[in-house]
């Protein structure tokens, strides 16, 4: 099973895409580290926010979740350098993903904060310093950014670090109904020329990027995933007040980590109608938190596009 915990709405962006920073969570009724206790045994989880650096027991929080999990990796901006060395220094074992959403001013406008892009490099290379292995950056797809692709993954393969690909969309806690992709053809043809930057990589993990992004094009035209979603079955999301929901976009919390243990919560009435609400959920979806899992999971999916699109010379068109 894997997880996602975002821990806080506070962040300290401004992102176009994103209005959380509009709707922090109180300082003081976030959840705890002990409410993460409860947690059941899993593969991977990722610690998302707002801004997981601001709260200031992370420390705890990561001292609690690596006992759970096999793999937890953190999503941040960047910004808090000083205060992401200092943390990272104690949890070598932990990974990180670093937003770049472009490069320089592009980064900073999206991100809505001056000099962003700047101060994300200067972590990212302070990451490096410290040895952490599970590193990399992460672009969210945008009209805005879409030229950049392929400069982005030059620069991450530069930092000798990985590139992971999201696209715009638009979700309950970041209080925006209006992220759309307006030009799809000008987006689809920078996200093909990453697919083949992918593809051409002597790195298998590219290779399987390269399938997930191709499925990001997929979701873009409105078409059907090819692997069906079964969050609140084997994966969840956990928002910063301890409520449990299948994920990050449908609003509809199940339980209460401050209330009552996991596996209450998980076999309960209100979850298998979570289950029954996904089976039949229309937004369709396709981001790595709600997709990893069943890449994984059916391998062969993934393996045989890779082989027709990387070897047999039948690359799919957009």
């Amino acid at each position: 099973m894997d997880g996602i915990v975002a821990v806080t709405y506070r962040c300290n962006c401004k992102c176009l895409m994103c209005d959380t920073w509009k709707h922090p969570s109180p300082k003081g009724g976030e959840i705890l580290p002990r409410h993460l206790e409860k947690l059941p045994r899993l593969t991977r989880l990722n610690i998302t926010g707002g801004e997981p650096f601001i709260r200031e027991d992370l420390d705890e929080i990561l001292g609690v979740v690596k006992k759970k999990a096999k793999r937890v990796v953190i999503s941040s901006n960047g910004l808090l350098t000083s205060r992401i060395l200092d943390v990272m220094g104690r949890h070598r074992d932990v990974g990180i993903r670093l937003s770049f959403d472009g490069v320089g001013e592009t980064h900073d406008a999206i991100r809505g904060v001056r000099g962003s892009h700047d101060r994300a490099l200067e972590t990212l290379r302070g990451l490096k310093s410290l040895g952490i292995r599970d590193l990399g950056i992460a672009v969210t797809i945008s009209d805005r950014n879409a030229g950049e692709l392929v400069p982005l993954f030059a620069l991450a393969r530069r930092e000798g670090v990985e590139l992971a690909t999201a696209i715009l969309h638009n979700a309950y806690y970041f209080h925006k109904e209006d992220n759309e992709i307006r030009d799809k053809a000008l987006v689809g043809e920078g996200i093909e020329g990453l697919i083949r930057a992918y593809l051409a990589s002597s790195s298998p993990k590219d290779w399987f990027r390269a399938y997930f992004t191709r499925g990001i094009v997929e979701h873009m035209h409105g078409r059907q995933r090819p692997l069906k979603c079964t969050m609140a079955c084997d994966s969840f999301f956990v928002d910063p007040y301890g409520l449990l929901r299948p994920c990050n976009v449908m609003d509809f919390p199940f339980g209460n980590l401050g209330e009552a243990g996991f596996d209450a919560i998980w076999n309960g009435p209100q979850a298998a109608e979570a289950r029954r609400r996904v089976a039949c959920c229309p937004s369709n979806c396709w981001m790595i938190g709600s997709v990893g899992h069943l890449m994984r999971q059916q391998v062969w999916s993934p393996f045989a596009w890779i082989v027709r699109n990387k070897w047999l010379g039948h690359p799919e068109a957009a």
